[in-house]
């Protein structure tokens, strides 16, 4: 059977030339859920974003839509979630997909983990998370594994206790893994209820294609959660091992990054050829 009751959350920003397919997909599988809510934060918009959203929330009560409190994807997913009342909550990003209608047969859990499809271009490829979260929980913790935290759903009051992520953090997703490794009945389901759209614009879209200035961002931004557990307390029960720093000063070198990324992850290495096909059309032209 679906889930009862969920609000699904999502900070939004730009996201004009996706969100329509986002929210054909959320009315899709809310036909099965018996309560609901949509719950929108707009990060500043640039573009029509805010106002497609708003023109929706006119015509169902069931969107709640804001503007964020400040700039930033951490302050967003906060408000986000203080905006949440149903039983569940499910974090989802603007240029993905639902689906499926969420049809789970646990009664009751408090944080589930699940597959889901990659979009790349027209390519739909399903993605196998797997149980390894389920066997070694407190890896995430101390070697900063994760997945995307739109492939979690959570019971609202479970999260209570690591909410809200402190606003120092530069993002939100590795926060929520380690809120989710903390259940030590997580449950794994092997259901892809998500599409989890890739183009370059993303940081793992940027990584395979490696451009220096988010790769270099990416890094100072994991360095940056490392410090924060040398620096503070948190609500978790391990904490990231030193082995964790070095990888991110590989990761800001940018050769060596190259090396160590593709032969950790070879099945990366024909993405990163793909990705790469116009700038090297390029080179070779200018030379002939």
């Amino acid at each position: 059977m679906s889930l009862n009751s969920v609000s699904f959350c999502c900070v939004v920003k730009d996201e004009e030339k996706y969100i329509h397919f986002l929210l054909e997909s959320l009315l899709k599988a809310s036909k099965k859920i018996n309560k609901v809510e949509f719950i929108f934060i707009d990060d500043f918009s640039s573009d029509n974003t805010f106002k497609i959203l708003k023109d929706k929330s006119t015509d169902d009560n069931r969107f709640k839509v804001k503007r964020n409190n400040q700039p930033g994807k951490v302050i967003g997913t906060n408000l986000a979630f203080s905006l949440a009342e149903l039983d569940y909550v499910k974090f989802i990003d603007g240029d993905d997909l639902i689906n499926g209608n969420l049809e789970i047969s646990e009664t009751d859990f408090s944080c589930i983990y699940h597959d889901y499809l990659e979009l790349s271009g027209k390519a739909l490829n399903y993605k196998k998370v797997g149980d390894w979260m389920v066997k070694d929980r407190s890896s995430v913790l101390r070697e900063f594994r994760s997945i995307p935290k739109a492939m979690f759903i959570f019971k609202r009051t479970y999260l209570d206790q690591y909410f809200p992520i402190p606003t120092r953090l530069p993002f939100e997703d590795l926060w929520i893994n380690f809120a989710a490794s903390q259940d030590k009945n997580l449950i794994y389901l092997p259901e892809p209820f998500y599409i989890y759209r890739q183009h370059s614009s993303q940081y793992y879209g940027s990584l395979i294609n490696f451009n220096d200035v988010k790769r270099k961002r990416m890094a100072k931004r994991f360095e940056s959660y490392y410090q924060f557990f040398l620096e503070n307390e948190t609500p978790f029960d391990a904490s990231p091992k030193k082995e964790v720093k070095y990888y991110y000063d590989i990761l800001q070198r940018r050769n060596l990054f190259k090396i160590f990324f593709l032969l950790s992850t070879p099945k990366l290495f024909v993405k990163a050829i793909i990705y790469n096909l116009p700038s090297l059309a390029k080179f070779l032209w200018t030379k002939s």
